[in-house]
């Protein structure tokens, strides 16, 4: 379940912008700073995780070289490197997540 106002997250969807536009006609000047605070931290939000998912391909990128590289080099087991990448994305994506969750919270009235 998302937690954004469903009047901000109908200005992510390019078929409701009419609608959305009449409906920020009738607020109140307070209501529609308001409403530009929600709908900035919603985009700051989604510029934060896409930048996560972004920072986790090149992180897992890395990763599975650097994986690779240890596999050709070392004798014996070592296939537990290549589990390595997997849990460094994880963790790139549970940060950014925390951190998007964070900055993406509703302001304060």
């Amino acid at each position: 379940m998302s937690s954004e106002d469903p009047l901000v997250s109908k200005a992510f969807e390019s078929d409701k912008h009419d609608e959305l536009a009449r409906a920020i006609q009738n607020l109140s000047p307070e209501e529609a700073d308001f409403f530009l605070k929600r709908l900035e931290n919603a985009i700051r939000k989604r510029k934060i995780q896409i930048l996560g998912y972004l920072v986790a391909m090149g992180v897992w990128l890395v990763g599975m070289v650097f994986a690779l590289a240890w596999y050709g080099t070392h004798d014996g087991f070592v296939g537990w490197v290549f589990v390595a990448p997997f849990g460094l994305v994880g963790a790139v994506l549970f940060g950014f997540g925390k951190w998007a969750e964070r900055v993406g919270s509703p302001p304060s009235k």
